[in-house]
């Protein structure tokens, strides 16, 4: 065999056909078209997570401080189809929502969604003026209670649905400003349990009271801010 010969075997061997495969969301977001990717094989594209703003699926400018998350999960012909995977809050938009002499509460569960996911959700609640300690356990247990029957009683898709259409945010707000005026009642990050695997729940972290109310109430800790966790991105 010639050299040339050779080379041109080689060169046959290593380049591989590719097919532009459209990404597709699933049927609660209209199977709208979510991108395109360029494969020499679909099935390296299963398992891979790409996130979209929430802006670009519902054409409302006032949607693009959250982000909605897909999973690619089957392949049908040139189509890769996808199941929704999490939700979250942009972190400069979760900056915004926070003022000065008001009580930031940031709070971890871990809950069962009705088709038996364990999901992640982290919380995020905004009082208009300084609560009392007390005040703040009631609207804690109120959301946590809330959260866990809207979790409990649907399924993953139709729990996302629900944030995006802020359904779940708006009933929690008007549940809660019968116990103290809030300003935000807000899901930060939806998103599966690692390996589907219930964590062990992360200690509450709210903000600490001013000087003159701590006189009179319980030592509280100092607030922290939870590490803003992005989904992740397509690979």
């Amino acid at each position: 065999m010639s050299k040339d010969q050779s080379k041109k075997g080689l060169a046959r061997v290593n380049t591989a056909k590719k097919t532009w495969y459209r990404v597709v969301g699933p049927k609660a977001f209209g199977q709208m078209e979510l991108g395109e990717t360029y494969l020499a094989a679909p099935e390296v594209a299963m398992g891979r997570t790409v996130k979209i703003n929430l802006k670009d699926l519902t054409g409302n400018v006032k949607d693009q401080n959250a982000y909605v998350a897909f999973t690619i999960e089957a392949v049908e012909g040139t189509t890769l189809v996808t199941a929704v995977s999490g939700y979250e809050l942009t972190a400069t938009s979760v900056k915004r929502m926070v003022r000065k002499n008001t009580n930031r509460l940031d709070d971890y569960f871990v809950f069962k969604t009705k088709d038996g996911k364990n999901v992640v959700i982290k919380t995020l609640l905004i009082t208009q003026s300084k609560a009392q300690r007390s005040v703040q356990k009631q609207l804690r247990q109120k959301m946590k209670a809330m959260l866990a029957e809207e979790v409990n009683k649907n399924t993953f898709e139709v729990i996302v649905s629900n944030l995006v259409t802020r359904k779940t945010q708006m009933t929690m707000k008007k549940a809660l400003y019968k116990i103290y005026p809030v300003n935000e009642a807000a899901v930060r990050i939806l998103m599966f349990a690692k390996n589907n695997v219930v964590e062990m729940e992360a200690p509450a972290v709210e903000e600490k009271t001013a000087p003159e109310e701590a006189a009179s109430e319980e030592t509280e800790e100092m607030s922290e801010e939870d590490q803003d966790e992005m989904l992740p991105e397509a690979a």
